[in-house]
């Protein structure tokens, strides 16, 4: 098994449609953003989660956590005696795009390419239609594949509902979950705030009440006491008086 350069990538132009030299990056060929794309739901800023078609040149942005679906502009057709390598772009990876699908493409394959991507970064990543995306390496077999061992599934032209009926709700990322815990902790404290003087004014009566009724026990303490004193007295001075 041998990688091809890029002198064999360029001698070989049926391997991908609408073939350019100026794709080739040493030897790899460069595959371009198509015009379809999915991504996962964002509601903080209310956007759908749903197929979306690109005109040429527009933009598209995958926001932190989130995750796509993105369809390549060019059908590749890799030969019965040869297999595939699938990637993104260093560039694309450094903002912290990752490649969550498979890495290989089978001998036989003809079609489109769907890479399924994860942000794994801190911010939104931006990808146009036409933008070099992803990148594809052909590496030779050491002879040609039987009929039994092509590619016998249905090439992927095209992003199918059945690929994106199970994605139908939105992955919160721990960046959006530490800024729902701060808004969620600014509300509290901002509800706090605006009922202090009502808790303030509460306390204030909760302690006056507490005064006055340790108050009102003590008075009547302090009158039993005076009472039963004043009670002894007199039983004291009618016993006095008995005696003389």
């Amino acid at each position: 098994m041998s990688f091809w350069s890029g002198e064999k990538l360029a001698a070989n132009p049926a391997v991908v449609s609408d073939f350019s030299i100026d794709q080739v990056d040493v030897n790899a060929y460069n595959l371009r953003m198509g015009n379809c794309y999915f991504r996962t739901a964002e509601s903080a800023a209310g956007k759908e989660q749903k197929k979306t078609f690109l005109s040429a040149g527009e933009a598209f942005i995958i926001p932190p956590g989130q995750f796509a679906y993105l369809l390549s502009r060019e059908a590749v057709n890799v030969p019965d005696n040869a297999m595939a390598f699938i990637s993104m772009r260093t560039g694309v990876k450094f903002k912290g795009l990752i490649n969550v699908s498979g890495f290989h493409v089978d001998p036989g394959y003809e079609g489109k390419l769907i890479y399924a991507v994860y942000n794994a970064g801190p911010s939104q990543v931006q990808i146009c239609e036409g933008d070099a995306v992803f990148k594809i390496w052909f590496c030779d077999l050491d002879h040609r594949s039987g009929e039994q061992y092509l590619f016998r599934g249905s090439a992927r032209n095209d992003i199918s509902s059945d690929l994106i009926s199970g994605m139908s709700k939105e992955i919160y990322s721990l960046q959006s979950l530490a800024d729902k815990m701060r808004d969620l902790e600014a509300s509290i404290n901002t509800k706090l705030a605006e009922q202090k003087p009502i808790i303030d004014n509460l306390t204030f009566v909760w302690r006056a009440v507490i005064v006055g009724v340790i108050g009102a026990v003590l008075l009547a303490v302090l009158t039993l006491a005076w009472q039963n004193s004043v009670g002894d007295f007199h039983v004291r001075n009618q016993r006095t008086q008995s005696v003389q």
